[in-house]
C-alpha cells in the first residue's frame, strides 16, 4: 500500500509527541481487550470498523505489537468522549457513520466482510497527504462537519500518537530515559541508534 510508507515517516516525525495528564491517564486507562470493549462515542458495529482502520494504519510486524494491541482504538474512543467539546463529538460521530456508509458501498459489503484489501483501497482514495486536494471539502467550503479526509486524517493523527505515547513503546521501542529533564546534544544515529527519544 502506497500510504503506508508515508504513515511509517509521519509516525517517525510525530516521534516528540507532548502528552498531558489528562491524555496519559486516558490511554492508561484503556486496558479493555476488544471483546470487553464498551465504546462509549461510536456504535459497537462501528467500533469494528474503528479497530480494522487502526490495524490498517499500524499492523503487527516482526519488531512491533499492532495498535490493536495496545489499545489504541479503545484510547481513540475514550479521547473523543472526553476531551472533545459536545459540538466536535457531533460532528465527529456524523463522520465516522458517512464513513461506514461510504466505505459499505465502495466494497459492496457489510462491515463484517470488510477485510484490509478493501480499506486500503478505500485509504488509497481519501486519505489525503499533505498537498493533496480534498474534492468534499473544495465542493462544499462552508461544511461545519468533518469530510471523510479529514476524518481519516484525524483517525491517523490519534492513532499515531497514542501508539508512541503508550508504555510499552516508550519504553521498549523508543529511546527511553527513566530521569526526564537531561537535555542530549548529538547526532541520533550516534546516540539511540536512529531511535526518537521519549518522554520528550
Amino acid at each position: 500500500m502506497k500510504r503506508r510508507t508515508a504513515l511509517r515517516q509521519i509516525a517517525y516525525a510525530t516521534g516528540f509527541v507532548v502528552a498531558t495528564p489528562t491524555v496519559l491517564s486516558l490511554l492508561n486507562s484503556c486496558t479493555a481487550s476488544e471483546k470487553q470493549w464498551l465504546p462509549k462515542i461510536l456504535s459497537s458495529q462501528e467500533s469494528k470498523l474503528l479497530n480494522k482502520l487502526v490495524d490498517v494504519y499500524l499492523p503487527k510486524t516482526e519488531q512491533l505489537p499492532s495498535a490493536i494491541e495496545l489499545n489504541v482504538p479503545q484510547f481513540i474512543d475514550s479521547y473523543v468522549d472526553k476531551i472533545y467539546n459536545p459540538d466536535d463529538q457531533k460532528h465527529f460521530k456524523s463522520a465516522f457513520a458517512t464513513m461506514q456508509e461510504q466505505l459499505k458501498v465502495y466494497a459492496d459489503l457489510q462491515v463484517n466482510q470488510i477485510h484490509e484489501k478493501h480499506i486500503e483501497k478505500f485509504l488509497d482514495q481519501y486519505l489525503k497527504l499533505k498537498g493533496e486536494k480534498d474534492q468534499e471539502r473544495l465542493e462544499n467550503p462552508d461544511f461545519e462537519g468533518l469530510t471523510t479526509s479529514e476524518l481519516l486524517n484525524t483517525l491517523k493523527s490519534l492513532s499515531i500518537k497514542a501508539y508512541l505515547t503508550t508504555e510499552k513503546i516508550g519504553e521498549e521501542v523508543l529511546a527511553y530515559d527513566p530521569i526526564p529533564g537531561a537535555y542530549y546534544c548529538g547526532d541520533l544515529n550516534e546516540m539511540t541508534g536512529g531511535r526518537s527519544w521519549s518522554l520528550s
